[in-house]
């Protein structure tokens, strides 16, 4: 199941590569292309030929089939010829197969030919690439492609007319750009091992890279959230010193003012003191002298009645235990009465 996994994911990988990156990464073996310059089923009558060496492909010009024109394809050094055929020359069908026929799928396929196309599998050229896995169903799904060798008959006679021995034809452009279709009646996957090579090493680094970051990145993420709450504790600890400031501030401007009415209690409130007065006597009284020192009042003035301020003061809840302190006098010209009086204040 892990060799399966990594096939498809290798698969998927590769499909995401840009057409022209996965050219310049093949590597592919020195050898000449060979390329119609038309739609092989109209008939062509001259055909492209380029060299591929050192993974740089050149142009050796255009050369007729007729009249022993391929006779003239320079290839001193003997190498390989690929037909490069378009992918609108070469048919396509998906098939959908058991999931076991994976391991012997060219097998298969060769034996299924006859059923799936009108052709057998010794009359085309063709190979294969798997699209698809249904686990569920247990199925997979084969896209085949293939040209009739009928077709092909032609160029094929050409070349062995001249001596030129063709390795193997491969579509160029479309789904299944590179697919290599054998000469022999064995038919062939995408690509041949060592021009996948450099992109299978490219796909498991991006599968490890991929994985690395799936499992780092909780650590990373907690590292993030981490360093946000970080930042939000710095910024709520000049708030809170600020705070703690100002608290200080209160209570100590809160313990002055504590002293303040402490000492103010004990030496006494003139205000209060006087506030009670006003509250006790009667509205025929008139102060004309007022000393207090800390809890001891003494206050002097003119009363019509003189003799009821006593009773007046002591039912004041501020003055307790009011005494005249210096005899009462009598104006008979106003008809009022000098008094002093002393009490005391607080509870």
């Amino acid at each position: 199941m892990l060799y399966e996994f990594c096939a498809w994911w290798i698969g998927q990988l590769s499909d995401c590569i840009p057409k022209e990156w996965r050219r310049a990464a093949a590597s592919m073996p020195d050898c000449l292309t060979v390329t119609p310059t038309g739609p092989v089923r109209s008939g062509v009558t001259a055909v492209s030929v380029s060299l591929w060496s050192k993974n740089r492909e050149t142009s050796l010009g255009e050369f007729r089939i007729k009249d022993d024109g391929l006779a003239g394809v320079p290839n001193p050094a003997r190498l390989p010829v690929v037909l490069r055929l378009a992918d609108s020359d070469v048919l396509c069908k998906t098939i959908a197969l058991p999931a076991a026929t994976e391991r012997d799928l060219a097998q298969v396929l060769a034996f299924e030919m006859d059923r799936e196309t009108p052709f057998a599998a010794d009359d085309v050229l063709w190979g294969y690439r798997l699209t698809d896995r249904d686990r569920q169903r247990g199925q997979i799904a084969v896209r085949l492609r293939l040209i009739s060798r009928a077709q092909l008959a032609w160029l094929l006679d050409a070349f062995a007319d001249t001596g030129i021995l063709l390795a193997r034809a491969e579509i160029a452009g479309g789904i299944d750009d590179g697919l290599v279709l054998p000469v022999d009646a064995n038919g062939a996957q995408l690509v041949p091992r060592g021009r996948t090579r450099f992109l299978r090493w490219a796909s498991a680094a991006l599968c490890v890279v991929f994985a690395t970051l799936v499992i780092a990145s909780p650590f990373i993420r907690q590292a993030r959230d981490l360093a946000k709450v970080d930042q939000e504790i710095a910024a709520s600890r000049g708030a809170a010193e600020q705070a703690g400031h100002l608290r200080n501030d209160i209570d100590r401007l809160a313990g002055a003012g504590t002293v303040v009415q402490k000492e103010r209690a004990a030496a006494g409130d003139p205000l209060a003191t006087l506030a009670a007065l006003t509250g006790a006597l009667p509205d025929d009284t008139y102060l004309t002298e007022l000393q207090q020192q800390q809890t001891k009042v003494t206050f002097g003035g003119r009363s019509t009645t003189a003799s009821q301020l006593i009773g007046a003061v002591a039912k004041s809840n501020e003055l307790h235990n009011p005494v005249f302190v210096a005899p009462v006098t009598r104006m008979e010209a106003t008809h009022q009465e000098v008094f002093s009086i002393s009490a005391d204040t607080g509870p």
